[in-house]
């Protein structure tokens, strides 16, 4: 069968490899100069800094097949919280906002649709939560799954210790409470980086899908069609011929061309802040590290402490509501507050637009619409999932699906 996946980031090249592997006459097409996406890092004043908090989880590596060349080590976090609280706390094994007092759910549960209606949950928590996520965007108008790469899914109380009871008791408290996962007498997840970065990583899965015969194009954008009933693809001007399409890029020109389906919710705006951390530093956390940050007075939304290239890195990621000198003075105070010092050196300031919310009736059309790519042998690529891997567990379920439908009809 001829598999065409449409975008060579991770999930991209995870179906690639995944169908060359199974005996499929693969091609793989991505529209800029390179494999990696939003993995790959950011090059400045000489050096490449990590493009945020990115790291391989174990089934990415199993699935990969290779070890060699990452390094393996305990995925530890934190969090810096501000909002409600009378002073700022600095919390390790969470990265949800560690509030002070007592929790407070609302007296009457509802079906949540809006990450307003979901914050709202919280009862008096609620106004400081809704204050610092405005900045995502309008919150009436997002799905409340967009909370959780927020990370404001559950919240975190320290201090009450009717939270274990609570969250055994009740579903609801369950699901919008946190408890650190060593409260839960779990170690940290192992997790992995490649040692000497993710171009040189993607730089050897690029040689990998080609010893294994994937067709890689590179500067080849896709432009979709529906013509006389069937799904058409033209790069540069030339036809695609595929038997099933893995579309792991930007949905808008998928679904728009196809389904005349309009993706309205903008992206938000953000900052990616990189540099050096000063090198007599005494580290207070084991490395990588990063801690999330919740405080509406900081644009800072999450440090990320690594070692890349042999030098301490740090890689910050703000909201872009600031001056890039006051940000570099934000995040600098929440280096501080994390016990890292100053005298660190910053390098490069990236403006980033980032597509990760969608509204509830952006999920009911994917959710729709589903079925009829499916139909058309179109496997979406898992957009209203959050986690890489949870992305490549769908297309690839998904793929199968259609691979086999075609089988099937091939000899019927």
């Amino acid at each position: 069968m001829k598999v065409a996946v449409i975008g060579g980031g991770f999930t991209g090249c995870m179906a690639a490899l995944q169908s060359a592997r199974e005996g499929h006459d693969v091609t793989l097409l991505e529209s800029t100069e390179r494999l990696g996406g939003v993995l790959l890092e950011v090059e400045a004043a000489g050096g490449l800094y990590f493009n945020g908090c990115q790291y391989l989880r174990q089934v990415s590596v199993d699935r990969l097949g290779w070890s060699d060349g990452l390094t393996e080590f305990p995925h530890e976090y934190g969090n810096v919280t501000a909002m409600g609280n009378t002073e700022i706390q600095v919390v390790n094994d969470c990265a949800q906002p560690s509030l002070k007092g007592q929790a407070q759910l609302s007296d009457a549960p509802k079906t949540c649709q809006s990450a307003l209606q979901r914050l709202q949950d919280y009862g008096l928590h609620a106004p400081c939560l809704i204050d610092w996520a405005q900045s995502f965007g309008d919150l009436a108008q997002l799905d409340w799954r967009c909370l959780i790469p927020m990370q404001l899914s559950r919240l975190h109380f320290p201090d009450d210790r009717r939270v274990p009871k609570w969250k055994m008791e009740s579903q609801r408290a369950n699901e919008l409470l946190a408890i650190p996962r060593r409260l839960r007498g779990q170690a940290a997840e192992p997790a992995w980086l490649p040692m000497g970065g993710y171009t040189r990583f993607f730089s050897r899965w690029e040689q990998t899908l080609q010893d294994l015969g994937v067709s890689i194009r590179l500067q080849s954008p896709v432009k979709p069609a529906l013509e006389e009933g069937r799904v058409t693809l033209r790069s540069r001007s030339e036809m695609i011929s595929a038997d099933a399409v893995v579309w792991t890029t930007n949905p808008q020109p998928l679904l728009s061309r196809l389904f005349g389906v309009r993706l309205d919710t903008p992206p938000v705006q953000m900052k990616l802040l990189v540099g050096d951390v000063h090198k007599n530093v005494r580290l207070p956390v084991p490395l990588p590290y990063y801690w999330q940050v919740f405080d509406a007075s900081n644009c800072v939304v999450r440090l990320y402490i690594y070692e890349l290239g042999g030098a301490l890195k740090f890689s910050a990621e703000t909201f872009d509501t600031l001056d890039n000198d006051s940000a570099w003075l934000d995040v600098q105070g929440v280096m501080k507050l994390c016990g890292l010092g100053d005298g660190h050196k910053l390098a490069s300031v990236v403006k980033q637009s980032r597509y990760v919310n969608f509204s509830p009736s952006e999920l009911q059309a994917f959710e729709t619409l589903n079925s009829e790519m499916l139909r058309y042998g179109i496997v979406p690529g898992g957009w209203q999932h959050y986690g890489r891997d949870e992305k490549v567990s769908s297309i690839l379920s998904s793929l199968g699906c259609v691979l086999q439908s075609r089988t099937e009809a091939s000899y019927a």
